[in-house]
């Protein structure tokens, strides 16, 4: 298996985490969207989640070569910074549930792995001249796509 491919792996597993940290944590068990208290919270999360809609979207069947690398690693570098402050927001709002802080543990742990092992194809990708190409990911990349439209027509910014 190649490295592109299992990051695109570990990508998906973070759609899947993250669609039950939004849905069963900020939606059900905590109702963010119904809380004055977050509105903060749901901003950067409501940015996140269009950072992300671009990651799957953008990864689901390309590959960023030349300068459209340092985009990608960019929205990387910015997801990073949403992330600590999200985190940082978070601990000074509301005490998160055990099964909450856990999945968040998971998902930054997730995240770096996938981040880590893209960030090994930089040298490659950025010797190539700059274009998005196509690469075809069949079922793999079907379901990013999906993650894609999914965490980016949410109609609540939990």
């Amino acid at each position: 298996m190649s490295t592109h491919t299992l990051a695109l792996q570990l990508l998906a597993a973070q759609g899947c985490l993250g669609a039950f940290d939004t849905l069963y944590h900020h939606e059900l068990t905590e109702a963010l969207p119904q809380k004055a208290g977050a509105r903060q919270e749901l901003a950067i999360h409501a940015t996140r989640s269009l950072l992300y809609t671009l990651l799957f979207v953008g990864l689901a069947f390309w590959a960023w070569h030349g300068a459209w690398s340092l985009v990608l690693f960019g929205v990387f570098a910015i997801e990073i910074v949403l992330t600590l402050w999200d985190f940082v927001i978070e601990d000074r709002t509301r005490l998160l549930p055990a099964t909450e802080r856990v999945t968040h543990t998971i998902l930054a742990i997730n995240g770096g792995a996938f981040i880590a092992l893209l960030a090994m194809q930089l040298p490659a990708w950025l010797g190539q001249p700059t274009r998005l190409s196509f690469i075809p990911n069949g079922w793999l990349g079907v379901f990013l796509a999906v993650c894609g439209v999914g965490v980016g027509d949410r109609k609540s910014v939990g």
